[in-house]
C-alpha cells in the first residue's frame, strides 16, 4: 500500500504544478471558471480504483538475492529507487486531466452576446424544360446556377434556403447559415429531376415563402407542414401559404424569384401568393432570364414584386444577370440577429497536461526507470 500512496503523491504534485502554470496564465480569470459538463466528474475515482486494485492484487515485484546485503545498505538508495513510482503516477495524472477536459471547463467571464447582421433569403429557382435553352452562351439553369452560387457565397451572414420549381415545388434545402450545403446541392441540380413540363410559378412562390415562415409564430407548423405533405403526395398540387397574421420587419426576409416563363400549372395564383407576402412584410425579387418575344408576361413578374416592396429583373445574357444580382446585392437590407451566448472554452487547458504526462511516462519507463524483467 504504501507504494499506491507514492504513486497517488506523484499524481498530485503532477495535477498541482498543472493547475499551477494554469492559474499563472489565466491571473484573474482564473476564478471565473465554471464546469458545463460537472457530472463527467463521478468518472474521477476509476482511475484512483484500478490503481488500488492493482496495487492489492499484483503480483509482488521479481526479487534477487545479493550476498553482500551490507555493502548495499552503506551504498543507499539512489534517486532512481526514490522515484520509481513517479511514471505510475503521471499516467494518473494523465487520467485525471482527462475527465476534467471531459467536465468541460469554461470561463464564465470571458463570454459575450455575438450580434451578426443577415437576413433569410428564400430562392426559388424555375427548373422547367425552357431552361434548357442555351441563348445565354449557356443553358439558362447552368447561368442562374453560377450567379445563384456566387451571390450566396457573397451573403456569409445570411440564412438561406433553396427551392425548385417546375410543375410542382420541391424544397431543395431548408433555411440555414451552412452555405456549403446549400451550394453543393445546387450546383447537383439538372433538368428532369422534377416534373419541368409545367412552370408551377405560384407554387413555388408560396412554397418559398413556406420557408421563410417565423418558428416563434403560432400557425408556422401549419404554414410549412402544408407544403410538406404535398411533397409526399406525389406534389399532386402545392398548397400555398397558410393565410394567418405574421408580424414580420421590413426587409428582414426576402424571397428572390429566378424563372424564365409564365404561370401555366393549376393551383396558386402568384398575385394572390404576392399579395401574402407583402402582408407578412416579405419581399420579392423576380429575375426574368433569356430572350423572349412575346412568350412571356413581364409585367406578372413586375406586379409580384411592387406588390411586396421588391425589384424586377430582366435579363437576356450572362452580363445582365450578374449585373441584376449585383444590384440585388446592393439593395438587400440588414438586421441585426443577436445569438447565444458564447463562452470560452478552456477543456484543452487539461488536454495539454495529459499528453505531457503520457508522454513523460513512457520516456522514463523506457530510459532511466526501465525495469528488469
Amino acid at each position: 500500500m504504501r507504494t499506491w500512496a507514492h504513486q497517488v503523491i506523484y499524481a498530485l504534485l503532477a495535477l498541482g504544478v498543472a493547475l499551477g502554470v494554469f492559474a499563472m496564465w489565466q491571473g484573474e480569470e482564473f476564478r471565473h471558471i465554471e464546469f458545463a459538463a460537472p457530472l463527467w466528474f463521478a468518472l474521477a475515482p476509476l482511475p484512483l480504483l484500478a490503481l488500488a486494485w492493482r496495487a492489492w492484487w499484483a503480483p509482488k515485484p521479481a526479487t534477487l538475492r545479493f550476498s553482500r546485503t551490507r555493502s548495499l545498505a552503506a551504498i543507499g538508495r539512489g534517486m532512481a529507487a526514490h522515484i520509481a513510482e513517479l511514471p505510475t503516477g503521471l499516467r494518473l495524472a494523465a487520467a485525471l486531466c482527462l475527465v476534467v477536459a471531459m467536465a468541460r471547463p469554461v470561463s464564465s467571464r470571458m463570454s459575450d452576446s455575438v450580434s451578426s447582421e443577415g437576413i433569410d433569403i428564400a430562392i426559388a429557382l424555375d427548373m422547367s424544360e425552357s431552361m434548357k435553352n442555351d441563348d445565354m452562351s449557356m443553358p439558362r439553369l447552368d447561368a442562374a446556377k453560377t450567379v445563384i452560387d456566387d451571390f450566396i457565397r457573397r451573403r456569409p451572414r445570411d440564412r438561406v434556403a433553396l427551392v425548385a420549381f417546375g410543375a410542382a415545388p420541391t424544397t431543395v434545402a431548408p433555411l440555414t447559415m451552412d452555405h456549403a450545403v446549400v451550394r453543393g446541392l445546387l450546383r447537383r441540380l439538372q433538368i428532369g429531376v422534377i416534373d419541368g413540363k409545367q412552370t408551377a410559378l405560384g407554387a413555388g412562390l408560396g412554397m418559398a415563402l413556406n420557408r421563410l415562415a417565423d418558428p416563434e409564430d403560432p400557425n408556422y407548423a401549419d404554414a410549412t407542414a402544408e407544403a410538406e405533405d404535398e411533397e409526399e403526395s406525389q406534389r399532386e398540387e402545392a398548397a400555398g401559404p397558410d393565410s394567418s397574421a405574421e408580424e414580420a420587419r421590413e426587409g428582414s426576409r426576402v424571397v428572390l424569384l429566378v424563372t424564365d416563363g409564365v404561370h401555366t400549372a393549376d393551383g396558386n395564383d402568384p398575385d394572390t401568393i404576392a399579395q401574402e407576402a407583402a402582408r407578412r412584410g416579405v419581399r420579392v425579387y423576380t429575375v426574368l432570364i433569356g430572350r423572349h418575344q412575346g412568350s412571356v408576361d413581364p409585367a406578372a413578374l413586375e406586379r409580384i414584386a411592387s406588390a411586396t416592396g421588391g425589384f424586377a429583373y430582366t435579363a437576356e445574357d450572362r452580363g445582365a444577370l450578374e449585373t441584376s444580382f449585383q444590384d440585388l446585392l446592393d439593395k438587400l437590407e440588414t438586421s441585426e440577429v443577436e445569438t447565444i451566448e458564447i463562452r470560452a472554452e478552456l477543456f484543452w487547458w487539461a488536454l495539454w497536461p495529459a499528453w505531457v504526462f503520457l508522454l513523460l511516462d513512457i520516456a522514463l519507463r523506457n530510459t532511466r526507470l526501465r525495469r528488469f524483467p
